[in-house]
């Protein structure tokens, strides 16, 4: 996939003004199918540098896919956090859960690279970057489902940052 720029993304992100992040965030969508997105933020303009769907499971494969996603060399990671609710713990029994060991993963790099990360609900990244915003920012990947949620991440992200707690302007 080739670098899109989005000016409509960037205007929103200078009108809300709630960081001054500038850098490369890599935002994940983690699962057995693992939706990946980079995007570029600078004073003058914010870019989808790359987006696909990675194949992360089981983990001996999803290790060096995110190697290869890891060599974008991202200043921050974003990723969907998962949790055991309880209507699912029968469908956690005897599960190794792939989505929390490529969690673990993902991590991991990121501590070994002395990359700061955060996590994101579901909700957060869904909520408020709907199907319409990310089709007006031109960021809408047809049939990727993974990667469009990854995108989203990224976007929650860039338009409202993280949480009060970790300092991106120093």
């Amino acid at each position: 996939m080739t670098r899109i720029a989005s000016p409509n993304l960037h205007a929103m992100i200078q009108k809300l003004h709630q960081h001054s992040f500038h850098g490369t965030i890599a935002a994940f969508d983690p699962g057995e199918t693992t939706g990946f997105a980079v995007f570029e933020r600078g004073p003058e303009h914010t870019s989808l540098v790359h987006a696909e769907q990675l194949q992360t499971w089981p983990l001996e494969t999803g290790v060096e896919e995110l190697r290869r996603a890891f060599s974008y060399l991202p200043t921050y990671i974003v990723y969907e956090a998962y949790h055991v609710y309880k209507w699912r713990l029968a469908e956690h029994t005897w599960s190794e859960i792939p989505t929390i060991q490529v969690i673990g993963a993902i991590k991991y790099c990121a501590i070994r690279r002395g990359i700061p990360y955060h996590r994101q609900t579901a909700q957060i990244g869904k909520g408020f970057c709907s199907d319409d915003k990310l089709r007006n920012w031109g960021l809408y990947l047809e049939g990727k489902v993974h990667a469009r949620d990854a995108i989203r991440h990224g976007c929650q992200f860039l338009l409202f940052g993280p949480p009060k707690d970790h300092n991106l302007d120093s």
